[in-house]
């Protein structure tokens, strides 16, 4: 499900997301890349975010991308590791220490499949730039409502008014699984139990009182869904992690998560027990 790719699948610089107007691209850089993905013959433009070397930023991308799939959130239709050395990055107006492991001189990126190519980006992060028809249609969506499950079941907590790709009213592609267990350093400090729901608490915020109960309902039917998965996921998870996180960091979110899943804080969030 998770490719480890090596500088061979990399090549070469195709543009920078930075220099288009329409982008918004968060904290970390990104930018477009050439790439050759296993099993297929083309050469072709992928997404390809650096992070910080001593974040959890890419275990992050991996386990949101991993629940994702298993739960049937749409996403990106590949996703995958990049190891490239320092002398093969784009030249950043910056200085790429940070995202560089000093030990090895390698960047550990995360890179997916370039999608809807004919309208590059269209990072849609601000959901107050929607007319209230579009918010509706939003918030309404089955896709919404998974994806606040999936961000209760991570603790994710960084969610961004949306972090998705818009493509019309029906259809959006979840792009950036945000922070996990609360923050990018889960690892060194205990994750946050309390980590808050960005998108539970914009649509408690912008619906009204009956299209939430409404709202809560389906969310919750939808939540089954991530509880009935979720002994796969957590299978997929403890062995895909091997090698971006140590054996005791693995336990720990893995056991965060299995806790957050498996108790009523959902429900209670959503004013339901159930």
């Amino acid at each position: 499900m998770i490719e480890i790719l090596t500088s061979d699948a990399y090549r070469g610089f195709s543009a920078s997301i930075q220099d288009n107007p329409q982008a918004e691209t968060g904290a970390q850089p990104i930018f477009v890349g050439r790439l050759a993905w296993p099993e297929q013959e083309d050469v072709v433009d992928a997404v390809i975010k650096l992070y910080g070397a001593t974040t959890c930023g890419i275990a992050n991308e991996v386990i949101g991308y991993v629940v994702n799939a298993l739960v049937g959130v749409n996403q990106p239709r590949r996703g995958a590791v990049l190891l490239l050395p320092r002398e093969v990055l784009p030249p950043f107006d910056f200085d790429l220490t940070p995202y560089v492991d000093q030990a090895t001189g390698t960047a550990v990126c995360w890179v997916t499949s370039f999608e809807q190519n004919t309208k590059p980006f269209r990072y849609i992060r601000k959901l107050s730039s929607f007319t209230d028809q579009r918010l509706q249609a939003f918030y309404k969506s089955v896709f919404c409502q998974l994806l606040t499950g999936v961000d209760h079941a991570t603790g994710n907590n960084d969610r961004h008014e949306g972090n998705f790709l818009y493509i019309d009213d029906l259809h959006y592609l979840a792009i950036d699984q945000g922070n996990i267990g609360g923050g990018q350093f889960w690892h060194q400090l205990w994750p946050d139990n309390n980590a808050r729901n960005e998108l539970l608490q914009l649509v408690q915020k912008h619906l009204n009182a009956s299209q939430i109960a409404v709202w809560h309902t389906q969310a919750l039917t939808n939540y089954q869904k991530i509880y009935t998965a979720w002994n796969n996921i957590s299978e997929h998870l403890s062995d895909l992690l091997v090698g971006l996180l140590t054996k005791e960091q693995i336990d720990t979110i893995i056991s965060y998560m299995n806790e957050r899943v498996h108790g009523n804080s959902y429900q209670l969030a959503c004013g339901h027990l159930i």
